[in-house]
């Protein structure tokens, strides 16, 4: 692999100049969908700038793995992450991480490949004290049950049809306009006995 370099103007203009006009888009992903598709779910500070690879146009991200919610085994005799890859341009559905604060933790759910960790624009990164209680009560322990047997279904447009009963209906987007809606931020799709899948809540239940 070629050795990575400190990001320059100059690779940003050669990159600009051959990068498909049209920017890369993507519907964001239920926090579920998110965890049970990646091979990687981390919790981890991004700590230095980004360098680019001149030769596969692709740029790394040093990060702080403080944290791993899912993936020990595909990680194998690993025992940390050091870099995340991403396209160098965001119209190549890359990654541009735009908080400068060093100190700030991430949740970062990612695919392996080759060893190296993932990531694009589609990709759930996010502040993680900016998830709520319960998705990161999901991603801690929860989100797991649903995976491999029930099934986030979006729902954006009228008529949505279930085509399973271990799916289920997903339409934040629908209603309030917005994929961080309540179900969302509060609630996982989990079996309910075998065959259905339910949304159940995340939030934490008091006296």
């Amino acid at each position: 692999m070629a050795p990575f370099t400190p990001l320059a103007s100059g690779i940003l203009l050669l990159l600009w100049l051959v990068a498909p006009s049209r920017a890369c888009t993507c519907a964001p992903p239920h926090p579920q969908t998110a965890f049970c598709s990646s091979s990687l779910v981390i919790r981890a500070k991004f700590v230095g700038p980004p360098e680019v690879n001149q030769n596969t146009s692709h740029k790394r991200y040093e990060i702080k793995m403080t944290k791993m919610y899912k993936g020990f085994q595909a990680l194998g005799d690993a025992t940390d992450i050091r870099y995340v890859y991403t396209p160098a341009m965001e119209s190549l559905c890359g990654y541009f991480h735009r908080s400068q604060n060093r100190s700030e933790e991430f949740l970062i759910a990612g695919k392996l490949r080759d060893g190296l960790l993932h990531i694009n624009t589609c990709s759930f990164v996010a502040p993680w004290n900016g998830l709520s209680s319960s998705q990161r009560r999901g991603f801690t322990k929860t989100y797991s049950a649903g995976c491999g047997e029930c099934t986030v279904f979006p729902c954006s447009s009228i008529p949505c049809k279930l085509e399973s009963d271990t799916h289920c209906l997903w339409t934040d987007q629908l209603l309030q306009g917005s994929e961080k809606g309540f179900q969302s931020r509060h609630l996982a799709c989990l079996p309910r006995e075998p065959g259905m899948c339910t949304w159940q809540s995340l939030r934490s239940r008091t006296a």
